[in-house]
């Protein structure tokens, strides 16, 4: 990637002090890859990645999150959305639980009939313009 910055649409923004950490993270989802970090101290992962262990404060390291499907744990649909996603309402954004027992929030963006909890959802990717990209379910 030459030194343009990226932005992620889930309230990632890439025209405030992007540490190095971050913009590893969004050179992986460009790849459509999602990363997760990891304190080489204490072992504790975190997805969305942290760039420091919450617990021991220890920088953390990024690794690639492998795991591309989930069970919907919770849901909301949004009626009244912010400014920015008023042509998308109303939608669902979701948190969904990988078999590692890790959980993402993200947009349910494919939906058909009412969400169920329990039901698989896929993880994907969407570009949403040159400058931004995302992540999402899909049912």
């Amino acid at each position: 990637m030459s030194g343009e910055k990226k932005e992620l649409y889930l309230g990632y923004t890439t025209d405030k002090a992007v540490t190095p950490f971050f913009q590893k993270f969004l050179e992986a989802l460009e790849q459509e890859k999602l990363m997760m970090s990891r304190c080489p101290k204490c072992g504790t992962e975190y997805l969305p990645p942290r760039q420091h262990c919450q617990k021991d404060l220890e920088e953390c390291e990024l690794v690639e999150f492998t795991e591309r499907e989930a069970k919907l744990h919770s849901y909301v649909i949004v009626d009244f959305a912010p400014e920015s996603l008023t042509s998308r309402a109303p939608y669902v954004v979701a948190i969904g639980e990988f078999p590692s027992g890790k959980k993402l929030t993200a947009h349910i963006t494919n939906l058909m009939s009412m969400p169920e909890i329990g039901m698989t959802l896929k993880l994907a990717f969407d570009r949403i313009d040159e400058k931004k990209i995302t992540y999402k379910w899909l049912v």
